[in-house]
């Protein structure tokens, strides 16, 4: 049961972690097309992704919490 718990944690940490580098990467490619005066391919989509990206790892980092 620790063992299991610790698994779940390390991996909703990492998971926690990896979709916060996505949302961030995803706000700076709109910023560095927008400087660079390119067309951004679907504003709106990206918005809900880079939205749905933060959440979910905002999530992740509280279910991982809630197990300690």
């Amino acid at each position: 049961m620790i063992f299991s718990r610790a698994m779940a944690y390390a991996c909703l940490t990492v998971l926690a972690g990896i979709l916060a580098v996505v949302a961030v990467l995803m706000i700076l490619l709109t910023i560095v097309q927008i400087a660079r005066g390119e067309a951004v391919p679907e504003p709106v989509a990206r918005a809900v992704g880079t939205v749905i990206a933060a959440g979910l790892a905002f999530l992740c980092r509280a279910v991982a919490k809630r197990l300690v």
